[in-house]
């Protein structure tokens, strides 16, 4: 029982020693809270009262103004009397020349008795200022004894219609009337006060508070260490010189000492057009009265019910809290990567995006030809792919940048560097990075992409439009594939019809707007020995759209399957057709995209749409690019084995102008290289492209390939090529492309002239 007894106690001790903390935490807190609702107070009150008077002033100003270019219009001081009327806060109106010298009053006041402002001791230093400035400027506060009360002199320079200094219009501003709403409402309470003073000579402006104003208050100048010490103390915590300090509209609240000698909390602020500081006390002492009054409070609550509220409190906020954190963090990280998601990026984008925000750069990463892997090896393999290459993208960039995958294969990267060389650097070494292979299981991949960047603000000031520019720049780079580019304002109308090609693509195999056309190809003695199948687009909105045009849109629409197997089917039907006709049996070429050959029963399609047709396996021909062994060859390779096993044959198109070594070369199933056009258009002129075409015939040849060039428009250049051993010929010198029908017709009219 003891035992158990002094368990308990110890626990109660645990607890009691635990709750005491707790209390000293809230007591802080609450201390913090106290000091910061001042500070608040202070700075709206501050702020409040900035606004207030450069309002006041700057009303005052534009009627001194006003009315003293009618004067000097009018000659007539009546006006001034009128204004008085509609301006209480007025005591009084006077016109005074260059010297000093009250030229016109209103009515209420002697002209006689006033004195020289050039001349009076209390009134020259600010008289002569106004003659250095075209702004209102504000004399020193003095006792009106006509009207009890005491008024601040403003006075403004007055110039004729050639900009001459020709016056100087002053009034009296009543501190009981234009301040009424200082008195009234901006005092925090006794223990507050506000003060304006004068930056020039540190006089005294004016003081708000709900104490009675020393009458000497406004008759000398504040001590000269009072100022310069209450600034120091704001340059040494803010750290800013003076000069920022009278530049920014900041407030700025300091604990110091009073003009008294009283330990005050204080928020100041600089009013730069009329040359005032703006100055709110709060006594030191009632900032700790109001927070003994609460600490009295807390502890007589903790002292009943410290235990049960400690326990509970702890307990209920542990475990929402963690919640909170799962919560929010499965709201805001993608599942799979772990990295930020698309929600995470607009609820995050005003920590980068706000007024006075430094620059930064915004990445828009798209791998390339993942849906092939992802379609042909399943979503595990994809999935496994994905994380690593958010691992790789992570690694490569700043602890202050932020990696968010956008949603699919697309990835965007938020990083304040800016400079134009840098980022296209930073990002051809991220490129770099992640087109480094793939291991996952027995196969060894190599995915590359394309990076589009926009800079912000140059490129847009929200992320919508940032997003758009970086999208826009990443399908220019994926012109190219596995490349980078910055936005430039010109790749805008290229986006744009990008946008309205895609649009027309969905709906144009349904609208029947794609046919095929066919191009002969000759043998070296001239005889047709085959046709390559090429898919033109009458688009009904754009009319003929060129091939170059919509076959890469289409590629990364995702239209390219459908597409293909439109080629495939309609060329398949139309060859077998016109070899049965004509009883001619021709070589038909066919070229498939990267996106056909990648899906997973592209073969079975192939020999079944073959099968139906009753199509000749040995006069069927697909051409393939060589981009297409950036892709795994691992998994291309078999593919094109079965192919060749099958009896059909291969063509490689554009050989010379991708990535293919001679190595991969030696190990794959090519019967055919095709000499890229640029090389052929070349040939006359260019000892570059020449020997570029002499070193391919040579490759084909020592590897048993036949070899075909393209483009070949000019006997010249067939005579050329023959000479350097080429195989076959395709161009406009023989043929341009031509429809079913008038294939048909040529090859009619070739039968006759060579039967």
């Amino acid at each position: 029982m003891a035992i158990l007894q002094k368990n308990i106690w110890t626990i109660f001790y645990i607890l009691l020693i635990g709750a005491f903390i707790f209390l000293g935490i809230v007591s802080f807190t609450k201390w913090e809270s106290v000091h910061e609702k001042y500070t608040t107070d202070q700075a709206n009150l501050v702020k409040l009262v900035s606004n207030a008077t450069h309002s006041l002033f700057l009303s005052q100003e534009t009627t001194l103004n006003i009315l003293g270019n009618q004067i000097l219009k009018d000659k007539d001081p009546r006006v001034m009397d009128d204004l008085l009327i509609l301006n209480p806060s007025i005591v009084a109106f006077g016109f005074v020349d260059l010297d000093g010298n009250y030229q016109h009053v209103s009515s209420n006041f002697n002209k006689a008795k006033l004195p020289n402002l050039r001349q009076h001791e209390a009134t020259k230093d600010s008289f002569d200022y106004t003659m250095t400035q075209e702004k209102m400027v504000l004399g020193r506060t003095y006792f009106i004894a006509t009207s009890g009360h005491w008024g601040i002199p403003i006075r403004k320079s007055i110039f004729d219609h050639e900009g001459k200094r020709v016056g100087v219009m002053t009034a009296g501003l009543a501190i009981e009337g234009a301040f009424k709403i200082f008195t009234e409402n901006l005092s925090l309470g006794e223990y507050n006060k506000v003060t304006l003073i004068r930056n020039r000579d540190q006089f005294v402006q004016y003081q708000s508070s709900n104490h009675e104003t020393p009458k000497n208050l406004y008759e000398k100048p504040l001590a000269d260490n009072f100022l310069m010490s209450t600034l120091d103390t704001v340059m040494r915590k803010y750290h800013v010189s003076i000069d920022e300090i009278k530049q920014q509209p900041e407030i700025y609240t300091i604990e110091t000492t009073s003009i008294d000698d009283k330990s005050v909390q204080m928020a100041l602020k600089y009013e730069p057009r009329y040359e005032l500081w703006i100055l709110s006390e709060i006594d030191h002492n009632q900032i700790v009265d109001d927070f003994i009054e609460s600490f009295i409070s807390y502890v007589l609550i903790f002292v009943i019910v410290h235990v049960i509220l400690f326990l509970l409190f702890k307990i209920i906020s542990h475990a929402e809290e963690k919640r909170s954190k799962d919560l929010i963090f499965q709201a805001t990280h993608d599942e799979l990567t772990k990295l930020p998601n698309r929600s995470y990026l607009q609820q995050s984008i005003q920590k980068w995006i706000y007024d006075k925000a430094p620059p930064f750069s915004l990445y828009y990463l798209d791998m390339d030809h993942f849906k092939n892997i992802n379609d042909s090896f399943g979503h595990q393999f994809g999935d496994i792919l994905l994380v690593e290459f958010a691992k790789r993208i992570s690694a490569m960039v700043r602890k202050e940048s932020v990696v968010i995958r956008q949603g699919g294969d697309e990835f965007v990267i938020l990083t304040y560097r800016t400079d134009e060389e840098d980022i296209l650097t930073h990002s051809q070494s991220i490129l770099n990075e992640i087109s480094k292979p793939y291991h996952i299981k027995q196969f060894s991949f190599v995915v590359g992409a394309s990076i589009g960047i926009a800079k912000y603000p140059e490129h847009g000031t929200s992320l919508d439009m940032l997003l758009r520019a970086a999208d826009i720049a990443m399908y220019e780079a994926k012109k190219y594939k596995n490349s980078v580019r910055l936005f430039a304002p010109s790749m805008q109308s290229g986006y744009l019809n990008r946008v309205n090609v895609e649009q027309a693509l969905h709906k144009a195999l349904d609208k029947h707007e794609f046919y095929m056309v066919y191009q002969p190809q000759v043998d070296h003695e001239g005889t047709i020995y085959g046709v390559e199948a090429l898919v033109r687009w009458n688009s009904a909105e754009m009319g003929l759209v060129p091939p170059d045009q919509f076959i890469p849109i289409a590629e990364a629409a995702g239209v390219m399957p459908r597409l293909g197997k439109f080629i495939l089917s309609t060329t398949l039907k139309e060859m077998k057709s016109l070899q049965t006709e004509l009883g001619l049996s021709l070589q038909t070429s066919i070229n498939i995209s990267i996106k056909q050959f990648m899906e997973t029963h592209f073969l079975d399609s192939l020999t079944q749409k073959i099968e139906q047709e009753n199509f000749s396996h040995i006069s069927l021909c697909l051409e393939i690019t060589e981009s297409l062994f950036i892709e795994d060859i691992d998994y291309i390779l078999p593919l094109l084995q079965k192919v060749h096993e099958m009896g059909l044959h291969i063509s490689m198109d554009d050989f010379g102008t991708g990535y293919s070594s001679l190595s991969i070369l030696r190990k794959l199933p090519i019967d055919e290289l095709k000499i890229d056009k640029s090389f052929v258009d070349a040939i006359l002129n260019d000892v570059t492209a020449e020997k570029m075409i002499q070193n391919i015939i040579a490759i084909g040849k020592n590897l048993e390939m036949y070899i075909l060039a393209e483009g070949v428009e000019r006997k010249e250049q067939e005579d050329l090529l023959k000479e350097y051993g080429c195989d076959r010929f395709q161009g406009y010198l023989y043929s341009k492309p031509l429809s079913y029908d008038a294939l048909k017709e040529f090859l009619e009219q070739q039968e006759k002239k060579h039967g």
